[in-house]
């Protein structure tokens, strides 16, 4: 497949790969356009297309890409292409489960019990301290 965009007035990037479809190319409906000779800076997924049997348009594929317009003392500055220099790298992705097994059971206690019985466990828990401290009083109480 392939992706030709004007850059004078191309389709806005989706945000995620689910939202980018075949939908965002099409002509018939008027979709909002971008250029990147006014953003400057432009993120998002765009999708291949190729011609099927039918001549009908099939998507055959999505990009994220990172278009960036520079000045040509700003390209001097940071070559790219051409096997000269990398291209700015993203920042590492996080990692989708980092702690969640464990603290998935612990968030799910809380929604179930702590919305439910709030009042109940912070009145527990003011009695709970109220017979300490009279406890300690109790304790102490004698010695002096």
């Amino acid at each position: 497949g392939a992706i030709e965009l004007d850059l004078n007035r191309f389709p806005r990037g989706a945000k995620t790969a689910k939202q980018c479809t075949l939908n965002m190319i099409r002509t018939e409906q008027e979709l909002p356009t971008i250029s990147i000779f006014k953003q400057k800076r432009v993120k998002g997924w765009w999708p291949f297309v190729a011609r099927d049997e039918n001549d009908e348009m099939e998507l055959t594929g999505k990009v994220e890409a990172e278009l960036h317009l520079v000045t040509a003392e700003e390209a001097e500055k940071s070559p790219v292409g051409l096997g000269r220099n990398e291209p700015d790298p993203l920042e590492k992705p996080r990692p989708d489960t980092s702690l969640m097994w464990f603290l998935g059971p612990l968030k799910s206690l809380r929604y179930f019990i702590w919305h439910n019985y709030r009042w109940l466990i912070l009145k527990a828990l003011g009695l709970i301290l109220l017979l300490l401290m009279l406890g300690l009083f109790l304790y102490s109480f004698p010695g002096y």
